[in-house]
């Protein structure tokens, strides 16, 4: 997936599943995307990705702790809500498909708040 794809991907997901986040994107020298999307002060998800290498992680983090999240460092894994030092496999994910399972997670903590 190119830059521009992933980017396109991210922003339209994020939009759709979360559309109160206040979203940033930086890009470095057109081959790597950080991006944050804050939901709330202290809750944001947190995503990487690096056209060349394939690299990319997505983590919900809440105040400076990884709630949940899925990366495909060494394999695609997720790192489930209440156990993050877990790796468990899973297929590779889509941005639509790892945005959905973040969002999914923030809005408890969004209703407990």
């Amino acid at each position: 997936m190119t830059l521009a794809q992933f980017r396109q991907a991210l922003l339209a997901s994020l939009n759709r599943r979360l559309p109160q986040a206040r979203v940033t994107v930086t890009e470095s020298r057109g081959v790597s995307l950080t991006c944050r999307a804050e939901v709330s002060a202290d809750i944001f998800i947190s995503v990487y990705f690096n056209a060349l290498t394939d690299k990319t992680s997505y983590a919900l983090i809440q105040g400076d702790r990884r709630l949940a999240g899925c990366d495909n460092y060494r394999f695609w894994h997720r790192h489930p809500s209440g156990v993050t030092d877990q790796h468990i496999p899973c297929p590779p994910l889509t941005p639509d498909e790892a945005s959905a399972e973040l969002a999914a997670a923030v809005k408890p903590l969004m209703n407990s708040a």
